[in-house]
């Protein structure tokens, strides 16, 4: 079991929600593309930053209902990440805390047990940092700027638009179908991103869709830092 919540936290380390505020469509906004490509180089330069990822819904082989902490691309092979996870497997839900640890992911239960595993390369902070997350902005297609937001005390812009199978089981491969995305962008300069939203639609006629939502603040931040719960 913990060996595939091990694999299950490393595809989201790179990946704080919060609520927005109420939409302002008034006056003139700017280009869809043009914010989410700007997001995406900024994306490409920044080492560190903490986020928060939450699942509402079921995936089969995403057993998270929450992540949060801190990622790298420094301090090891693979970067480095720090944070805690809420676990859901079956009718067992759990808590752990984790860390990456050189070339190690090592997951702490609430009993103080370790468990170490290897941090696949493909999908550790430092490659997601660098690839995985700009990969889904510079991918994402139809986008239109639909309102400005305010999110946590951020000024953004909200981009919405869609994403192909391909691209999103690139980073989560337990999610196997195009899916709805929005993007919240900072109105200033360098443009930031704050927020990915993603609706997974339904497997069976008879299942609702699942949303999966994360937030990402202190753009090169200490770990020190790191939310806790």
């Amino acid at each position: 079991m913990l060996r595939r919540t091990a694999s299950v936290l490393v595809l989201v380390l790179a990946l704080a929600c919060g609520c927005a505020g109420s939409p302002d469509t008034s006056g003139p906004l700017p280009d869809g593309p043009g914010l989410v490509s700007a997001a995406a180089a900024t994306m490409g330069q920044i080492t560190s930053i903490q986020f928060d990822l939450g699942v509402s819904g079921s995936i089969p082989g995403l057993d998270i209902r929450e992540v949060k902490g801190w990622a790298s691309r420094d301090g090891g092979p693979h970067g480095s990440a720090i944070g805690q996870a809420d676990m859901q497997e079956t009718t067992n839900r759990f808590e752990l805390r984790y860390e990456i640890d050189g070339d190690e992911l090592v997951l702490t239960d609430q009993r103080g047990q370790q468990t170490r595993e290897p941090v696949p390369a493909e999908y550790a902070p430092a490659g997601l940092l660098s690839q995985g997350l700009p990969r889904l902005l510079t991918s994402a297609t139809g986008l239109k700027t639909e309102t400005k937001e305010d999110v946590k005390g951020v000024e953004t812009y909200r981009v919405t638009g869609e994403l192909a199978k391909d691209v999103v089981s690139s980073v989560l491969p337990q999610i196997q179908s195009d899916v709805d995305v929005k993007f919240w962008v900072t109105r200033s300069e360098p443009r930031t991103l704050v927020r990915v939203w993603m609706q997974v639609p339904p497997r069976q006629p008879n299942e609702g869709a699942v949303m999966l939502e994360l937030g990402l603040s202190g753009v090169n931040s200490p770990p020190s830092t790191t939310p806790s719960r």
